[in-house]
């Protein structure tokens, strides 16, 4: 897999959108895309479990989660209680990674088709050949 490592930070990029994973800083709760900024709202830890990963913010120590079941168009949210996520190479382009709900066709989209604009909600959706749903993880250091 890409190179993903267990304890390290990344600032997640979004393929087709370019704007990054972002723990809106009005809730603390619901995720948007939103231009790179580098604060650490965007910030996110990687840490591996026995079956996959959880995904926390660096700003505010709550996990990547979902907002009720998995189905289309579920937002992703900040819990207090980690989610295990799964993290694949994209089968065209293995240079980016999708972020994907166990045992389902999901993953992380960025609703709208990739729509770039601020504060546009990142949802799960079934999985389909878009680079909306492809991300790319920048190491911080």
């Amino acid at each position: 897999m890409s190179g993903i490592k267990d304890g390290a930070r990344y600032i997640i990029h979004n393929v087709k959108g370019t704007t990054v994973l972002d723990l809106n800083g009005s809730d603390g709760r619901t995720i948007i895309g939103y231009p790179r900024h580098g604060g650490k709202n965007q910030q996110w830890e990687t840490i591996r479990t026995e079956n996959g990963w959880h995904i926390k913010s660096v700003g505010s120590d709550k996990y990547l989660s979902l907002d009720g079941e998995p189905r289309d168009d579920v937002r992703l949210i900040a819990t207090q209680r980690p989610f295990e996520w799964h993290l694949w190479d994209d089968a065209k382009n293995t240079s980016t990674i999708r972020i994907c709900v166990p045992n389902t066709k999901h993953n992380v989209d960025l609703t709208d088709y990739g729509n770039s604009a601020p504060g546009t909600p990142i949802a799960i959706w079934g999985r389909w050949e878009g680079t909306n749903q492809t991300w790319k993880f920048e190491r911080v250091h």
